[in-house]
């Protein structure tokens, strides 16, 4: 797998931190060699949003793994815009730790350490680390592969991370709930109801209706 090694500046949040690359490392043009400072976003995975349960945590935690070094990463296609940047204008990828050692380390009976062995090397998905350790969903539209869907059962059952809160919702559901929260709200006309009208759903689609309901049953078409 190609990768390309790079510089994690700033961790944002549990799936995505500021980096330094070639613009030809993500175009694909030789010839342009300018540095450019983006976003790498995570391909597989979706971390709790910072003002979920866990969201701070889940920044923490991809801190403590990644924050100062350097990664590999393997750059992913985005589906909806078929390029390796997303209509965020983030790269979007899968990165990988390498991390060299002197030798193996063993615990003994008596609780010493004792190594022994040859310097071997140890790449390590940060992504699978992330969802493993109870820090991040899956997103399994993109296909990842089983071991992401292994880790994330293996986290579930032993509620790491995220999943020793109750009432979970993914970070896209979040999202959704917030958009609506700010979205301007209309008043229901009636004579001293204090609702707002939302949308509902009967037996002939959708409708306006008033938050107030039961005690007040006003209502009246999407169009108005």
């Amino acid at each position: 797998m190609d990768t390309v090694r790079v510089p994690v500046l700033k961790v944002f949040d549990g799936d995505g931190f500021l980096t330094r690359v070639r613009v030809s490392e993500v175009t694909g043009n030789p010839k342009d060699q300018a540095e450019i400072e983006v976003t790498a976003r995570f391909g597989f995975i979706d971390a709790p949003e910072i003002e979920q349960p866990g969201g701070r945590e889940a920044k923490d935690f991809l801190t403590a793994l990644i924050g100062g070094k350097w990664v590999e990463l393997a750059i992913l296609m985005k589906m909806n815009t078929g390029r390796s940047v997303d209509t965020y204008g983030r790269v979007v990828c899968v990165p990988y730790l390498t991390l060299d050692y002197a030798a193996g380390e063993f615990r003994t009976p008596s609780s010493c350490i004792t190594t022994f062995g040859a310097p071997f090397r140890v790449t390590r998905n940060i992504e699978l680390e992330m969802v493993v350790n109870g820090w991040a969903w899956v997103l399994e539209r993109y296909g990842p592969d089983q071991r992401y869907l292994d880790a994330l059962e293996e986290a579930r059952r032993a509620k790491r991370g995220i999943w020793a809160f109750k009432d979970n919702i993914h970070p896209w559901e979040f999202k959704k709930q917030k958009y609506r929260s700010k979205a301007p709200k209309h008043s229901c006309p009636t004579e001293t109801c204090r609702g707002h009208l939302v949308r509902k759903r009967g037996r002939f689609g959708e409708f306006l209706g008033c938050s107030e309901y039961p005690r007040c049953r006003y209502s009246c078409s999407v169009a108005g």
